[in-house]
């Protein structure tokens, strides 16, 4: 990633993971960036596990509480280890209600790190008409 606000994204999702990581409460860790902000979060890990929310999920909460309809520019998140990892189906479709133009950072098999767009990660949204062009 050459962009520092990136980078620094993802030291501070590691930082997070590895403080707060715990077996059945903390597995991953999120970072958003908006245009004016970053905001780090864990996810939250439930015996039910329906009750469980993705760290993405956390941080989008956390940017819209502070940034109301401010959208999501680039997102991460880290598993216990550290490792990039992509957001699951839920969170994709959340990243697309708020960060329709969003890059997200992906992991690949090689330990590369690759930007990928919304568009490329969820080509058939359940929102196909808000996608970018």
């Amino acid at each position: 990633m050459t962009d520092p606000r990136h980078a620094a994204a993802l030291d501070d999702a590691r930082a997070m993971i590895a403080r707060l990581k715990e077996e059945g409460r903390h597995h991953v860790a999120a970072t958003v960036l908006t245009d004016a902000a970053a905001y780090t979060a864990p996810n939250l890990e439930c015996m039910l596990p329906r009750g469980a929310i993705c760290a993405e999920a956390v941080a989008i909460g956390m940017a819209q509480a502070a940034e109301p309809r401010a959208p999501i520019r680039f997102s991460v998140a880290v598993n216990r280890r550290g490792e990039v990892i992509p957001p699951c189906g839920f969170c994709r479709e959340l990243l697309l209600d708020y960060g329709l133009e969003a890059l997200i950072a992906v992991g690949e098999a090689d330990g590369a790190l690759v930007l990928r767009t919304l568009q490329a990660l969820l080509p058939d949204a359940y929102k196909a008409h808000l996608r970018p062009a």
